[in-house]
């Protein structure tokens, strides 16, 4: 990573051009005084002075000047010598590189960073010179010039200013006043920018050097990428070096990146293995490798030798090791990135402590990333231990996992990594591959949607088709939906979002091409055939087959209800809907059919025709279909609209109950939804009516608490209507801003989460913290009643002790989140499948 430096405008060329040519000429006007006055033999090359003559008109310029012995003017004469050998040098840094090769030119490096300091020198000195001839005569009452009539005066001199003829009269005032001003304004500019950016550096290798005593923020992480780095590969050495960083504590903070190193050099210091081992990984990412080391090469390490050898990577021994040497290395290899190797403990010709701090502020100068061996705090990147998944076809695939301890412990951040890789599916890196390719497919049909990832949240409202429900009247079609290319273009590019955050790994891993292609229809046209197979499928049964309606519980399969186990293996055509966790699905045996509703944003009523359309479709055909919903079927799981329409066409649903988020959410939070002294009354609403519209709330009543379902998204609107006094939304009396509310989201899943607050602080504390869906609304005193030792006395107390209360469960953050399953939930939920 280097940092792109933009080159001052070409226009400033094209001055300092301009101005080396008038300027010299005018310097030799005054020097050849008299031969250069209109009577003398050089005249011919200032004709356009002596055409005035302008002698006549600037005493300091004519012969006056020159038989008193006045050296006002040879002295400006002189300063414009050195105000053209400014210009010419300032041209010469600015199209030059110090760091360009003859092969390749390196283009975050494209002029000498002096060039704008003496550009700037020499239009300061135009400028400068020019108001000094209006000063000098100012205070010296007009003395070569007041001579001269109002309209000679205004025309020839002060147009002019000493310049040229009075044919040029108005362009020369602006040329030499107006543009070097604007020029060191220009450069000025890039002056400052450098000042505050080498500011930074400063302050940042204050912080470094300062990290004994008070561990400041690290530089982000990176490994290269496109290829395979194995932990062995990436090691910095874990051994304290005493000498080096026995002391020294790793910084905290860390901002992982990946870098792209195409093409870009990569300068390796020291010879050991690990520098072999540093500069294949770089070379697998296609970068150029320097290394470079006090070693001749015949000492260098074996596998040092080969690659230089094979021509892999260049060789050069280090002559010297000052500050000045190290800057001029680093600027000669054009380095992206540099690594330094020989600090690791065992090294042959260990670098001392001194050394390696040079080199790090030598890179750190020059605004390149650095990584010293055994060094954290003097290294402004680390290798992370990395894994790359294999993807289609047994090649890499685009998933790459990464731990890193910062310098702390790289041999255990390669069992940590392997610990995460052994828990997620071998096919992992095919589910992303193939979302990838569902991107791909989504742009392409979206040629007005950016190649960001939409930057809404995933449960942000999103207007719903108009799709008439076919619950009610077995006889309708399918509908024929009117979207504008637009629109339909956002709503592909959304569910691949919901896609990528709903559905299993292994659903994703096994789509097809054909499949990837119908994801991102509307809903498909044939519903039987454009069913995505789970595995495998089953032959049609005979007969009349059967269709249950199951819940599926608030997430973790051990809270599924035996007869939901038990459905769910027996089935032959699995219909679920999209918030129905993976590890429920993975339950379904192989062999059996699995289709995943496509409820994505503003096709809620397009998915669940299409749903009840293949379970029926399925049931006629003689399969035991299962409608797998979250929850219960029958808490705003549609289940009584399925319930009629399989009626009416001849099918009695079975409806299998599950447990309803709505109260085992807060119950795996601890939250209880009544509580004597607290909550009286339960009230159970959605946040989102019929067509995505809003519904009507329920009032204020101190003892109840109110279970809010699917109105994360609209929490703004929610708040709004709940608190406010002239809201038309609520029945009943507002709320007060300061009552408790939780938003509890994976309830039961191993990274479930509650962020609790007041109604008047939620939507702050939400942005403090990633989005996790699903989530639903807890509020009421009930959310804090069994916080630490319990407040159920909340009855009994007083409007004006509530704020009080309040402070003192959130504290001064106004806001506490608690997240992950507690250990007895662990122990008794581990291993339930």
């Amino acid at each position: 990573m280097q940092i792109q430096d933009k080159r001052p405008p070409m226009w400033v060329s094209y001055w300092m051009a301009f101005s080396i040519a008038i300027v010299t000429w005018d310097a030799a006007y005054c020097f050849l005084r008299p031969r250069s006055f209109g009577t003398g033999d050089l005249a011919w090359i200032w004709a356009p002075y002596n055409m005035v003559p302008y002698s006549m008109v600037d005493y300091l310029y004519g012969q006056q000047a020159v038989d008193s012995g006045d050296g006002f003017t040879n002295a400006q004469a002189l300063m414009n010598v050195i105000e053209v050998i400014l210009a010419m040098e300032y041209l010469y840094l600015r199209h030059t590189s110090p760091r360009v090769s003859s092969k390749t030119p390196n283009p975050a490096h494209h002029y000498h960073a002096h060039a704008p300091l003496v550009g700037f020198a020499g239009a300061l000195m135009t400028l400068s010179k020019t108001a000094l001839y209006f000063l000098q005569e100012y205070f010296c009452d007009w003395c070569m010039v007041g001579h001269n009539n109002r309209f000679t005066f205004w025309t020839v001199w002060v147009a002019t200013n000493d310049r040229a003829s009075a044919n040029l009269v108005s362009s020369y005032f602006r040329t030499w006043v107006v543009v070097p001003f604007i020029v060191c304004v220009v450069l000025g500019q890039f002056i400052t920018e450098a000042l505050m950016r080498d500011t930074a550096t400063q302050i940042a290798y204050y912080e470094h050097i300062t990290a004994e005593k008070s561990p400041s923020a690290t530089p982000p992480e990176a490994h290269p990428n496109g290829k395979v780095i194995e932990e062995e590969h990436l090691t910095n050495g874990n051994a304290e070096h005493e000498e080096l960083s026995a002391s020294i504590s790793a910084p905290t903070s860390v901002l992982p990146l990946t870098f792209h190193l195409e093409g870009l050099s990569v300068l390796i210091i020291g010879s050991n293995r690990l520098a072999a081992t540093r500069a294949s990984t770089f070379t697998n990412a296609q970068s150029r490798v320097t290394i470079a080391s006090r070693s001749p090469l015949s000492e260098a390490a074996e596998e040092v030798r080969h690659l230089v050898e094979t021509s892999v990577v260049s060789y050069e021994q280090l002559k010297s090791e000052s500050s000045r040497s190290w800057s001029s290395l680093l600027s000669k290899s054009e380095a992206s990135l540099v690594c330094v190797t020989d600090t690791l403990i065992g090294s042959t010709s260990r670098r001392n402590a001194s050394s390696a701090r040079l080199l790090f502020e030598a890179a750190l100068s020059l605004r390149i990333p650095v990584n010293i061996s055994d060094q954290p705090t003097l290294s402004t990147f680390t290798f992370p231990s990395v894994h790359r998944f294999l993807g289609n076809n047994g090649q890499p695939s685009n998933l790459y996992v990464a731990v890193t301890t910062n310098g702390q412990g790289c041999r255990l951040s390669g069992r940590i990594k392997r610990e995460i890789v052994s828990r997620l599916p071998g096919n992992v890196g095919t589910a992303v591959d193939n979302v990838g390719k569902l991107r791909a497919h989504a742009k392409a049909k979206a040629a007005k949607i950016s190649d960001d990832d939409d930057t809404a949240p995933l449960n942000s409202p999103v207007p719903q088709i108009a799709t008439p429900s076919i619950s009610r009247n077995a006889s309708v079609d399918r509908f024929e939906v009117i979207l504008s290319e637009e629109e339909q273009q956002l709503r592909r590019m959304r569910w691949v979002h919901q896609m990528s955050e709903y559905y299993s790994f292994e659903h994703l891993a096994r789509l097809k091409d054909r499949d990837l292609e119908s994801a991102l229809e509307l809903w498909s046209s044939t519903p039987v055939s454009g069913t995505l197979t789970h595995h495998g499928a089953n032959p049609l049964g005979k007969g009349k087959g059967r269709i249950l309606l199951i819940g599926s519980g608030p997430g973790h399969p051990g809270l599924l209800t035996c007869a939901a186990h038990h459905a769910l293996k027996t089935a032959t055509l699995i219909l679920s809907d999209k918030l129905v966790p993976a590890e429920i699905l993975a339950l379904i045996p192989p062999s059996t059919k699995l289709h995943i509703a496509k409820k994505f944003p503003g096709n809620a009523e397009g998915a669940q025709n299409e749903m009840m359309e293949l379970a029926l479709a399925g049931a006629q055909a003689g399969e035991v279909v299962v409608r797998l919903k979250q929850g219960d079927p029958f808490v705003y799981g549609r289940g009584g609209e399925e319930v009629l329409y399989f009626r009416e066409h001849g099918f009695e649903s079975i409806v299998i109950p599950g447990i309803s988020s709505a109260l085992a959410a807060p119950l795996m939070m601890g939250i209880p939804v009544t509580q004597r002294g607290v909550a009286e009354s339960l009230v159970m609403c959605t946040g989102v009516g019929r067509q995505g519209k809003a519904v009507q709330l329920p009032g204020y009543i101190k003892s109840r608490t109110l279970v809010m379902l699917m109105g994360v998204a609209r929490i703004k609107q929610i708040i709004e209507v709940l608190t406010s006094a002239e809201a038309k939304g609520r029945d009943g009396v507002a709320y007060p801003r300061h009552l408790p509310i939780g938003i509890i989201e994976r309830a039961s899943s191993p990274d479930q989460r509650v962020i609790l607050s007041t109604l008047g602080e939620i939507e702050e504390s939400l942005k403090k913290v990633d989005e996790r869906p699903p989530g639903m609304m807890i509020v009421g005193w009930a959310a804090l009643c069994l916080e630490g030792k319990g407040r159920v006395d909340i009855l009994d107390r007083g409007v004006e002790d509530e704020e009080g209360i309040v402070q003192e469960w959130l504290g001064a953050e106004g806001y506490k989140i608690r997240e992950g399953l507690d250990e007895g939930w662990k122990e008794i939920l581990a291993g339930i499948q």
